[in-house]
């Protein structure tokens, strides 16, 4: 790795969980005899009056640490699943004064006196921070430090306060350093902070964005190998679910959506990991589709509920409030929504969500995919899409009905084909055929969650004494199974015009 170049993981832990941890055998015994060091920094951040050095993608500190001081240069960062990484240009100081001479020495690209022409440095705001330093060998070729810092940024009259840890690479691999966040993810609850002190003093003064989750989609070389590129895709939707983690628990108004927020990211790390099966040595798929089970399943259980409800709303609508009238079902249907959100929101907070995406992450860096340095991504989208329809193929429906299990089955292969291709474009489908794999998705939800799919319904009323909700549940029963016939018909015409498109 290039010695300028900084990689760390970001980390808030509560400090009760962060006292665990330090006790716990996973530092102990890892910690470098007579590593542990305790600092005071203070840190003054630096830009002209038009932010140029901002502006240019780079950042400009002095810090103190005792009697000495030191100037750094950052270039801009590259991040994802809560790791950064950015090229650290240092250059001790006599004295507490920015220079910009003697960083192109260093390697720095940008010639400062030039980009800033003249203008000043002005001090924009302060980091004041008490730092605790340990040495990690995580494993015979990997060294991390670990440090904890607990102060404030001080923005003028804004001020902010810090409590995060931070694990950075001394020696070694990416990989090294994901697979031990993931062990810390499995003790206690541990959350990604994206944002670096500098973009956090930077929005204090009403510089900088609030963090926010990226829009569209990640754009990969199709042309590219498929480990390269894909490797990408499945950090970018990991990287997605952790920073919606923060958002859900710091915003309960917001938990109410934690299905649609977080469920389509889930089935897209599904799609790719359908994807890629292939290339995967014997039981890593099993392994890797297990771990997104537990939240995912949550989440579909969430999703489930609530179309239930849905529905309710709509019958009870349409029979009106003389045929039904107390609202027994969907007090009964609100109160398993909430049941459910408690249990995600448990989740959240346990941390179940980081270990999930850490292990995923630490696996994507370490495992070899087979002959995946030698098979283009497009490639093997066209050969998955081609296995996909002849999945599709011989399922044989015949006759007027789609029965249970074939739906589900079919319901499987569309959401591979769907996600997958949101993911990355295949050529293999065309505009017609993907259009017609949507409207199967569609209809094929319709069939398998809105028909067939009571069970939901059966589990949240059993033990109940109540006449008047095994009354409702059967009317929703019965309606459901009367819209049987025209879902089916739907469903077999879409199903019909996939094969034949998949076909050409």
């Amino acid at each position: 790795m290039d010695k300028t170049v900084e990689m760390e993981m970001k980390l808030t832990i509560a400090r009760r969980d962060l006292k665990k941890l330090l006790a716990s055998e996973l530092i102990t015994a890892t910690m470098i005899k007579g590593s542990l060091a305790k600092q005071e920094l203070l840190t003054t951040y630096y830009d002209t009056a038009s932010y140029k050095l901002t502006e240019s993608g780079m950042a400009y500190r002095i810090r103190r640490n005792g009697k000495k001081y030191e100037a750094t240069v950052k270039t801009e960062q590259a991040s994802g699943g809560g790791l950064s990484a950015r090229r650290e240009f240092n250059m001790p100081l006599k004295k507490d004064s920015p220079t910009v001479s003697g960083f192109t020495e260093l390697g720095l690209e940008t010639d400062l006196e030039e980009l800033l022409a003249g203008e000043e440095l002005q001090k924009l705001f302060t980091v004041e921070v008490k730092r605790e330093i340990r040495l990690l060998q995580v494993t015979p070729e990997t060294v991390l430090e670990m440090a904890i810092d607990q102060g404030k940024i001080n923005a003028g009259k804004q001020k902010e306060k810090i409590d995060e840890v931070e694990l950075e690479i001394k020696a070694g691999t990416k990989a090294d350093l994901l697979d031990f966040t993931a062990q810390i993810a499995a003790k206690i609850p541990i959350f990604i902070e994206p944002r670096s002190k500098f973009a956090r003093g930077l929005h204090l003064l009403g510089n900088g964005e609030e963090h926010e989750i990226p829009k569209g989609r990640l754009k990969i070389d199709r042309g590219g190998m498929v480990q390269d590129e894909l490797s990408k895709l499945l950090e970018y939707y990991g990287d997605r679910i952790l920073k919606l983690q923060n958002r859900l628990i710091t915003d309960k108004n917001v938990l109410v959506q934690a299905d649609k927020l977080l469920l389509p990211q889930f089935k897209h790390l599904q799609a790719l990991l359908a994807l890629i099966k292939p290339l995967l040595a014997e039981g890593e798929y099993d392994k890797i589709r297990k771990l997104l089970a537990e939240p995912a399943g949550t989440l579909d259980v969430l999703f489930r509920y609530k179309r239930l409800l849905m529905q309710w709303q709509l019958l009870h609508g349409t029979a009106g409030s003389t045929i039904l009238q107390r609202p027994q079902l969907a007090e009964k249907l609100t109160e398993e929504i909430e049941n459910i959100l408690a249990e995600v929101a448990k989740q959240l907070e346990q941390g179940v969500y980081s270990h999930c995406i850490f292990k995923l992450l630490a696996w994507t860096e370490q495992s070899l995919w087979q002959n995946s340095y030698y098979v283009e991504v497009e490639q093997l989208a066209g050969c998955r899409v081609e296995d996909w329809y002849n999945m599709l193929k011989e399922l044989d429906i015949k006759g007027e009905k789609i029965d249970e299990a074939q739906a589900k089955s079919i319901l499987r292969v569309c959401e591979a084909i769907y996600y997958a291709r949101r993911s990355l474009k295949i050529d293999r489908l065309s505009k017609t055929a993907w259009k017609d794999i949507k409207e199967l998705y569609q209809r094929i939800q319709v069939l398998v969650y809105d028909v067939y799919s009571s069970k939901c319904l059966l589990n949240c009323i059993k033990g109940n004494n109540s006449r008047a909700l095994y009354r409702d549940s059967g009317l929703l029963i019965g309606w459901r199974l009367q819209s049987m016939q025209s879902a089916n018909t739907k469903a077999l015409k879409a199903y019909g015009r996939v094969v034949e498109a998949l076909k050409k």
